[in-house]
């Protein structure tokens, strides 16, 4: 039988991300960096203690093997992610510019256009 999840509210990255209402907010992306970071020295430590017993076979230590490689994907796709945010918020503010400059250009051209009539 499973033991009980956790309650989410009470977690600190649920409160940040209350506070921020975004996951992109840089203190919770160091949040999750840490907690992975947390877990996969743990996880590696455990699996050291196995090594060194020579119990390498024992299905905990499969078992937290594992977890060390879902541990390091997660890590990986924690940093894909956020780069991709930081990747499409410049993008994002490139084009706000862009569209600025352009707006720009619209309205001296329609000033332009309007002497020209008289």
């Amino acid at each position: 039988m499973l033991s009980n999840k956790p309650e989410i509210n009470l977690l600190p990255i649920y409160v940040m991300f209350k506070d921020s209402k975004s996951i992109f907010n840089g203190n919770v992306y160091l949040e999750v960096k840490q907690s992975l970071e947390t877990y996969d020295i743990a996880l590696r430590r455990l699996f050291k203690n196995f090594e060194d017993k020579k119990m390498t076979d024992n299905p905990l230590a499969t078992l937290t093997e594992s977890a060390i490689y879902s541990v390091a994907e997660l890590e990986f796709y924690t940093e894909t992610v956020y780069d991709e945010a930081t990747a499409i918020t410049d993008e994002n503010t490139r084009l706000k510019e862009e569209n600025r400059n352009l707006r720009e250009q619209v309205y001296k051209l329609k000033l332009l256009n309007q002497s020209l009539k008289f």
